[in-house]
This record gives C-alpha cells, sequence and structure tokens, in this order.
C-alpha cells in the first residue's frame, strides 16, 4: 500500500496548527487536563481538519517545509492566545473583587489556570469555564478556529494584517472595560460598605471599626456576588464572539 507524502505534509501541517491552538486555547488548555489528553484531542481535531486543507501544496523541501510548520504553530498560538486573553476578564474580575472584599490575603494554588489567586478569582475562573460548556460556547471556539484554515491557508506563512497593532490595544481597552463591568455591582456594595464604615468611624471614634470591617466587608461580598450571578451568563457569548473576531483578523 502507497501513501502519500503530500497528505501527509499537509496532516503534519494541520497538527501543528492545532496542536499548538490546543495548548493555549480557553478550557482546552486547562491545568486539569493531561498532557496526553490534550495531545489526543489535537490528533484527533487534526484528522477531521486535514480534509479541508486538501488544497494545500506544502513545499517539498525539507526546510522550507520546517518554516510552514513553524508558521502553523505561530498561528495556532496566536489564536489561542487572542480566544485566552478575551476570556481572562473573568479572573481579573475576579481579582479586583478580592482586592476589595479583604480576600486577597487568602491566595492558594489554582487548579484551572495553575496561578495563585484567592477566593473570587478562583471562583469566576471555574465559573467562566462551566458557562463556556453549558452555553455551548466552546463549540463557537472550534468553528472559529476551523474557519482559520480558510483565512490562512495550512501552506502559507502567517503575515499580519494591517492595523493589528491598533486591534490589539483595543483588545486591551475592550478587557478592561468588561472586567470592571462584571464585578461593578460587587465593587460598588463595597465602596457603600466602606463609606458606612467610614462615617461610623468618623462619628463614634470608640467603636472598634477594623474589628467589623472586615466581617462585613466579606460579608457583602458574598451577597453581592450571589445576586451578580445572574448577569454573568449574558457576558459570555459577546466574549466568545470578540475573541473569535479579533483571531480572524489578526492574521492577513
Amino acid at each position: 500500500m502507497s501513501i502519500d507524502l503530500s497528505v501527509v505534509a499537509v496532516f503534519l501541517l494541520v497538527l501543528a496548527r492545532t496542536s499548538a491552538w490546543v495548548m493555549t486555547a480557553p478550557l482546552f488548555s486547562s491545568k486539569g487536563i493531561a498532557g496526553t489528553a490534550r495531545l489526543a484531542m489535537a490528533i484527533g481535531l487534526s484528522l477531521f481538519l486535514a480534509p479541508l486543507a486538501t488544497k494545500a501544496a506544502p513545499p517539498s523541501d525539507p526546510i522550507a517545509f520546517a518554516g510552514v510548520a513553524l508558521g502553523q504553530v505561530l498561528i495556532g498560538l496566536g489564536l489561542g492566545w487572542i480566544t485566552g486573553l478575551f476570556f481572562s476578564v473573568f479572573e481579573m474580575a475576579g481579582s479586583m473583587i478580592d482586592a476589595s472584599s479583604g480576600m486577597a490575603i487568602a491566595s492558594q494554588l489554582d487548579p484551572v489556570s495553575g496561578n495563585q489567586n484567592a477566593v473570587y478569582a478562583r471562583f469566576t475562573n471555574v465559573l467562566f469555564m462551566t458557562l463556556l460548556v453549558v452555553t455551548n460556547a466552546h463549540l463557537t471556539l472550534v468553528a472559529g478556529f476551523v474557519r482559520s484554515f480558510s483565512a490562512v491557508p495550512a501552506d502559507q506563512f502567517p503575515v499580519l494584517s494591517a492595523g493589528s497593532a491598533g486591534m490589539a490595544g483595543r483588545a486591551v481597552a475592550e478587557l478592561m472595560v468588561a472586567a470592571l463591568e462584571i464585578a461593578a455591582p460587587v465593587l460598588g456594595a463595597l465602596f457603600l460598605t466602606e463609606v458606612a464604615l467610614a462615617l461610623a468611624a468618623r462619628f463614634a471614634p470608640q467603636a472598634n471599626v477594623f474589628a467589623v470591617g472586615l466581617p462585613l466587608k466579606m460579608l457583602v461580598s458574598l451577597l453581592a456576588m450571589g445576586t451578580a450571578l445572574v448577569l454573568l451568563p449574558a457576558r459570555v457569548p459577546g466574549l466568545v464572539d470578540n475573541g473569535v473576531q479579533l483571531g480572524r483578523h489578526l492574521f492577513g
């Protein structure tokens, strides 16, 4: 049985991009997923994506082929990093709440991101992963990655499109605004609590405000966070669309 080397070359190029994307994309790059499982996902996804790249003409020269394969890795890393950048707003919002509520003093290892995070940052991170699956937003991520093979074929080296720097700047600005919007209800409640404690310390200096301040802010943050949970699922589709659209226009 003869094996068409061009088909194998196309599959390897697709696998290079897919493996890099799986290692950096949200949910798939979770530290809770073993490296073997991520490799299996990359190979399985590449088997389905390889027929979409049948029109690709990989170079026969080994050095040129290695250069194109490196380009596919860069595309996968770029797409995964861009989508992960948008989805880190939940963790950033949780960090803001931790700093305002006093929970930041209890930092532990986050099993999802592998970073040292406090209570609300870990909670919002896990909550985002749950919403990502429940709302089927992970399918949108996969669909966006599949469309990348139409935008940049598997046999081409990536070239940044015009205005990529401007798009990256706008993405960072949107990231900060989205994180602030998510944390705004809890931060507002904590701000009012701080004002009430300041007034109590001003008009009743003999009261030990500092002794009750931290437990009170923790209680207020729990109540406010529980109330704001109903608002979070609506944020996921917009973040997914922004991440996919930015990744689509990043390379040209």
